[in-house]
């Protein structure tokens, strides 16, 4: 068995103990990298209007907006393949013509005003280049992160503290050591609604 399948079943056995107890509904706003807002795969160069890229070192490459990269060309032939489910996201679409040194962090924002925030629960897998340094969660960290040159792989998280009713944020810190940087992530979540909406 694969490290992939083993990181998914382990991730399944995760969400079966933390979901055992209650009866959630998915959060809305909550994108996998590289989808439209149907949730169908965006095209190679079109900008993921999901993620923002907050902070880069790359002067050049500043954000907000991050890009699908095109899937035919290097590093897309080094990286863990795109799938039905989510592509790779960068400051350029071209990433294999790199980029500068440093931290890049990417952003989704999603809302909780409907939901009981302390039963979220958001879980998935990621994979990044380089070196994921944490997810925060409301600029929290969650402890989550990947190895050095992860590309090759997808890594499970959990995220099941720090949210807060109302708007909410979850950031990918990626370490950039030299050459391409990326990011790739097929995510869920799940809450209690609160008694009002489900009246």
């Amino acid at each position: 068995m694969n490290s992939f399948k083993i990181q998914f079943l382990i991730l399944l056995t995760i969400l079966s103990c933390i979901t055992s107890d209650i009866s959630a509904a998915t959060i809305p706003g909550i994108y996998s990298t590289g989808l439209n807002d149907n949730f169908n795969l965006l095209a190679d160069g079109e900008t993921d209007s999901h993620y923002s890229l907050i902070e880069s070192s790359d002067k050049h490459f500043s954000g907000p907006k991050t890009k699908v990269v095109n899937s035919n060309v290097y590093p897309m032939n080094v990286w863990f393949p795109n799938n039905n489910t989510s592509k790779w996201i960068a400051p350029r679409a071209d990433a294999g013509l790199a980029n500068e040194h440093g931290v890049y962090v990417y952003r989704i924002t999603f809302d909780l005003s409907k939901f009981k925030s302390k039963t979220a629960v958001v879980y998935g897998l990621w994979t990044s280049d380089d070196k994921g340094i944490d997810i925060l969660i409301n600029g929290q960290k969650s402890g989550n992160f990947t190895p050095l040159a992860s590309f090759y792989a997808m890594f499970s998280f959990v995220i099941n503290s720090g949210f807060s009713d109302g708007i909410n944020t979850i950031d990918f810190v990626i370490h950039n050591v030299v050459s391409s940087s990326g990011l790739r992530v097929e995510i869920k979540g799940e809450a209690d609604l609160k008694e009002y909406v489900l009246r």
